[in-house]
């Protein structure tokens, strides 16, 4: 809507750089370049642009930022965007101040849980004795496009399956839980193509029961956030997240096609899980196969309860899986109860298919894995199969510590990296398998001789290194043990 309203720009903290918080990008035949182009338009009172329209951009550190993109105003000499937080309306506070582009886009890091108003305002242009627009171009944009809570004792799958609205993916719709109360899912809750966060309670968990036929499945965007999960009654599902059915879902297909693609991003973040059997994410079996642009485990506790079973934690290998472009382990801890001699911790399902350039037409992929604990996630398997290894892919692991976990070097393979203060040990047996001389310029080898317990539930376990150890001086393993 273009508006004369005024808003008192206050500013509220401290500015960052501007080049930190966003990025401009340049539109063809915009009128800027006077040697290359003309737009034709002299001696006008110009218009803001007709609308402003908004997209998700996933960071590397595991932000996201709120692209915005408008239509080009010929014979402009720029656009004066501004920003504002209008969580309380009555005083709006400044995000983007009086920031000049050359150009019709730009992007701004996206705070959860934020109402924001967008407005655009086309600059004049002297050399063309173009004078800037009157008035603004204005758009709000909210986080959460909907927002519901489920109470103890509503079904999950119900609300989800048969309740929940179907919204635009450029739309985040928010499924809240109540702060430690307890769920079951007995079956299988879809989310489908759209973008959902789906959410308890930061200080107080909720806990979430899942049955013999329960799981989670998604074929858009999905960000499960500081909720417990009790997997132990799981048996039909492979994992705890299966990506969905493409074929009869309508996702789109991957910019080079032959795969269909989950642009947003897949999230777990401040969650415990009890006992997984299988997979923490599974790609399907013949659902695909799946492109997932950016998957993240961030400030978890994983528990895995297999001695036998196959199945890789990050589990791509059957054909329903085919690329992850950026994937992110961070501050997270993973144990298995038992050791277990068959099962990859992450698997794609085609070395070749794995890269990025099969699939997108941005070459670049990420795997990005600091400041996790890794107990017998696998003890005489590969750490990794079939991972893309090409120089495009930038592989950084700092800060880990890997115990009883079988050759570590196998997520990197021939990929561009980035590798320090790592800490290794194995404690070889029949089922454990011993460091090799690749592993072990991984990091240096130290039995971290942990607190412990560390086989009992995700909130018994302590996995602080002992304070005589290099990896307790360096800080090393998941944060969250040192607090």
């Amino acid at each position: 809507m273009k508006s004369k309203m005024k808003i008192k720009k206050t500013v509220v903290g401290s500015f960052v750089c501007l080049s930190m918080i966003f990025s401009v990008g340049s539109c063809a035949g915009d009128g800027f370049d006077e040697e290359t182009f003309s737009s034709g338009v002299t001696n006008t009172q110009l218009e803001s642009p007709e609308s402003i329209s908004f997209s998700t951009l996933s960071n590397s550190d595991g932000s996201e930022s709120l692209k915005l993109t408008w239509p080009v105003v010929l014979g402009a000499g720029g656009y004066n965007v501004n920003v504002y937080n209008v969580n309380d309306p009555g005083n709006p506070a400044s995000v983007v101040k009086d920031s000049i582009v050359d150009g019709c886009t730009m992007a701004f890091v996206k705070q959860e849980d934020t109402n924001y108003l967008i407005s655009v305002q086309t600059v004049g242009n002297e050399i063309l004795n173009n004078t800037g627009s009157q008035t603004t171009t204005e758009k709000d944009y909210k986080a959460f496009v909907e927002t519901i809570t489920l109470h103890e004792g509503d079904d999950i799958a119900e609300y989800v399956n048969n309740t929940m609205q179907d919204f635009s993916q450029d739309q985040e719709q928010c499924v809240n839980l109540e702060a430690g109360k307890t769920y079951h899912l007995n079956s299988i809750a879809d989310f489908g193509l759209n973008t959902v966060t789906f959410r308890g309670n930061q200080e107080n968990p909720p806990t979430i029961i899942i049955g013999a036929d329960g799981g989670l499945v998604t074929e858009g965007g999905l960000k499960i956030k500081y909720i417990n999960f009790d997997c132990s009654a799981m048996k039909t599902q492979t994992g705890v997240l299966t990506l969905g059915n493409a074929t009869t879902s309508g996702a789109p297909a991957t910019e080079k096609g032959s795969a269909y693609l989950i642009d947003h991003s897949i999230v777990f973040q401040g969650c415990s899980f009890k006992e997984i059997n299988n997979s923490l994410i599974y790609a399907g079996k013949d659902n695909g196969p799946w492109a997932v642009k950016d998957f993240r485990v961030m400030d978890c506790i994983v528990e895995v309860n297999n001695g036998t079973t196959s199945k890789p934690i990050i589990n791509f290998e059957d054909n329903g899986g085919r690329a992850i472009k950026d994937l992110s382990i961070q501050n997270s801890t993973f144990y298995n109860l038992q050791t277990n001699s068959k099962a990859y911790f992450i698997r794609m399902n085609n070395a070749s298919n794995a890269r990025p350039d099969k699939t997108w037409n941005d070459t670049s992929g990420s795997v990005t894995m600091t400041n996790n604990t890794f107990y017998q996630t696998m003890s005489k398997k590969d750490f990794a199969n079939n991972m893309a290894s090409v120089d495009k892919v930038i592989t950084t692991i700092k800060y880990n510590i890997f115990y009883n976990t079988y050759r570590v070097q196998k997520i990197a393979g021939n990929t561009t990296k980035a590798i320090s203060d790592n800490y290794l040990y194995a404690v070889e047996s029949d089922n454990v398998g011993s460091l090799d001389n690749t592993d072990q310029t991984y990091g240096t080898v130290e039995n971290p001789q942990f607190v412990g317990p560390v086989d009992k539930d995700p909130s018994e376990v302590n996995f602080v290194p002992a304070n005589t150890t290099k990896a307790y001086s360096s800080k090393a393993g998941d944060p969250r043990w040192f607090k």
